[in-house]
């Protein structure tokens, strides 16, 4: 391990004991190296394009230029230093409007945060996390919350529809023709493969779905280096049909999915939710969940 991968563990261990070491990204990342005070900092730049009709496509540009920044020592000024090396690099790239940069970084640094607002970002999604602590109590809902089966596809899918449709407004969704098609792909892989979803239903009519999973952080996934080794269960996709939003639905599916979740010997629970949201943060903070990560976005990668 670097010198600055040393420091960088170092600050972040201080900063929040969640925070896992850092991972080492793709080795097809390009290196970027400044000198900020006599001191160095670094980062490795990735560079993705999605098909129009792939998965990652639905939830954000179909181009990204990442960077998995190493300030180290040098802190929020080493940041600052790098972000202004990599906007000259991406300097006549020739990505289109359908691209964007995008870092992740620990949400409680608040310089940090500061110096990514000043560079044109904005705080898109959070990586949150909760204890292993009985879920709230849910309160009384009309509803009856069963497990969903094989003949609720339908019903999830138009559910998780109207989840994307509503986060292509207020977080990174980007609307796509095919959408539905692929919401529903991945509503029956779910279904086939972990299972671990539950239908909220008011007299017989789908008010709202809960879809979860396990998962372990591996090399390679979205999730290493970002959460701790071990075992955690996952909240994908929480929706609530709007008519039947501020009764209790969310909660009600929620006291059953972490009633589930917990049963397994998990180190915690995560999710991801968008900041610009006006519903979901409240409602995340209130059922134990905290940010851990922040991903901010600068779109397109060119502005």
């Amino acid at each position: 391990m670097t010198s600055l991968e040393d420091q960088q563990n170092a600050w972040f261990a201080a900063l929040d004991p969640q925070l896992p070491p850092i991972a080492a990204p793709p080795m097809t990342s390009e290196p970027l190296l400044v000198t900020v005070g006599g001191r160095k900092a670094g980062g490795l730049l990735t560079h993705a394009v999605h098909a129009p009709a792939s998965w990652p496509a639905l939830w954000g540009p179909a181009e990204i230029h990442e960077l998995t920044a190493v300030p180290g020592e040098t802190g929020a000024a080493g940041l600052a230093a790098l972000l202004g090396a990599w906007r000259e690099r991406l300097r006549g790239s020739g990505s289109g409007p359908d691209s964007g940069c995008m870092l992740t970084w620990p949400s409680r640094d608040d310089e940090a945060s500061a110096v990514l607002l000043a560079h044109g970002f904005a705080p898109m999604t959070c990586l949150a996390v909760r204890p292993v602590e009985p879920p709230p109590d849910p309160g009384p809902a009309r509803v009856r919350v069963r497990r969903a089966g094989s003949g609720d596809v339908e019903a999830l899918t138009e559910l998780r529809l109207a989840e994307w449709r509503y986060t292509s407004l207020v977080g990174t969704a980007v609307p796509r023709p095919d959408a539905r098609a692929r919401l529903r792909a991945e509503v029956v892989r779910a279904q086939r493969f972990s299972g671990l979803a539950w239908l909220a239903e008011d007299e017989g009519v789908p008010a709202g779905m809960a879809a979860c999973a396990l998962t372990s952080p591996a090399p390679g996934d979205s999730i290493h280096g970002r959460l701790l080794p071990g075992l955690w269960g996952y909240v994908d996709t929480l929706s609530v049909a709007p008519a039947a939003r501020d009764g209790g639905v969310g909660r009600a599916l929620m006291a059953a999915a972490h009633r589930t979740l917990l049963s397994y010997e998990v180190r915690g629970t995560f999710l991801f939710y968008h900041p610009a949201n006006p519903l979901s943060p409240v409602f995340w903070h209130r059922q134990g969940y905290r940010p851990l990560w922040t991903m901010w976005i600068r779109r397109p990668a060119w502005s």
